[in-house]
């Protein structure tokens, strides 16, 4: 979910460029959301600061019509749904999601060294700008491993499935989180293939870019990495799963949830509670049998 100062901003900037002190300048805007999924991220916030970052805590938010779907689109009894179900691959239909990012790079690693086929190895090439003094040795920046960036070392095997890390080309679907399938190798190219949405099984060519790290990625410094904008999706976070429909899904959980909403983004990305796995490490609850796991809800979300 978008920060409301995301919002806000575009309301002053069609009221300013429109003349109408209207909300967003007298337009319609259609706005879709679940307030049962991921709230905003904001960078170590407390459980006020989030919600206070919801959209629901904007003055936008008194002009806004709520309108409810009635329709659940990824019920397995959906004729056309099922349709798409026997059309697309293999390693679409399947991915393994959990909380941390830790985690999920642990379960990428594991999965390609399982996945049959040839190894293709890219490393990237790291800088920090104007280091006139080389303070930051190559060897330093190549181990280092912001949430935003690719891996310096980055195994792929023909048939692997991987996922965008930045916008580039929206117009064709390559967004931030677009999942992909790599089809062929060049020294600077990777031929991939969309694999849902409107231009699914189109074939593209994604080059080594520079890629800058996040300004909260808790460094001193700026870094550059110049590689492909990808990284393998056998594995992915609950937040990069969110608006992602996956048939046959792993939830992995070797700690509980530590934001509102992961769980109920974990449970409704599958299909079906038979094509959906639960693995919960810590899952024991000494008043009960059985295996548990926390869920953390944010009830004050839902009272606005």
């Amino acid at each position: 979910m978008a920060n409301r100062k995301a919002f806000e901003t575009v309301d002053r900037t069609l009221r300013d460029m429109l003349g109408v002190d209207l909300p967003f300048g007298g337009k319609v805007m259609i706005l879709g959301g679940d307030f049962r999924q991921v709230l905003p991220v904001v960078i170590n916030g407390t459980k006020s600061q989030i919600i206070k970052a919801s959209i629901v805590e904007s003055s936008l938010w008194s002009s806004v019509k709520v309108l409810n779907l009635s329709e659940n689109m990824r019920a397995q009894h959906d004729p056309h749904f099922s349709d798409f179900l026997l059309r697309v691959d293999y390693m679409k239909n399947r991915a393994i999601i959990t909380p941390l990012n830790d985690d999920t790079n642990k379960l990428n690693e594991k999965a390609i060294n399982a996945f049959p086929g040839e190894e293709v190895t890219y490393y990237s090439f790291d800088y920090v700008p104007d280091d006139t003094r080389n303070l930051y040795l190559p060897e330093f920046l190549n181990s280092i491993s912001p949430g935003n960036l690719p891996p310096h070392k980055l195994v792929l095997k023909k048939g692997s499935p991987i996922m965008l890390l930045r916008n580039i080309d929206p117009k064709i679907g390559l967004c931030n989180g677009t999942r992909l399938i790599c089809r062929g190798f060049g020294r600077n190219l990777i031929e991939v293939e969309i694999l849902a949405g409107q231009f699914k099984r189109m074939r593209v060519f994604l080059p080594r870019i520079p890629l800058k790290s996040a300004e909260d990625a808790k460094m001193p410094f700026e870094m550059i990495r110049r590689q492909f904008p990808i990284r393998l999706s056998f594995a992915l976070t609950i937040n990069k799963s969110q608006g992602q429909t996956i048939p046959n899904v792993g939830i992995y959980l070797p700690n509980h949830v530590f934001s509102h909403g992961q769980l109920y983004v974990a449970l409704s990305r599958g299909v079906s509670e038979r094509t959906t796995k639960v693995l919960a490490k810590k899952g024991t609850n000494h008043d009960h049998s059985g295996i548990y796991t926390k869920n953390v809800v944010f009830k004050e979300i839902f009272t606005n």
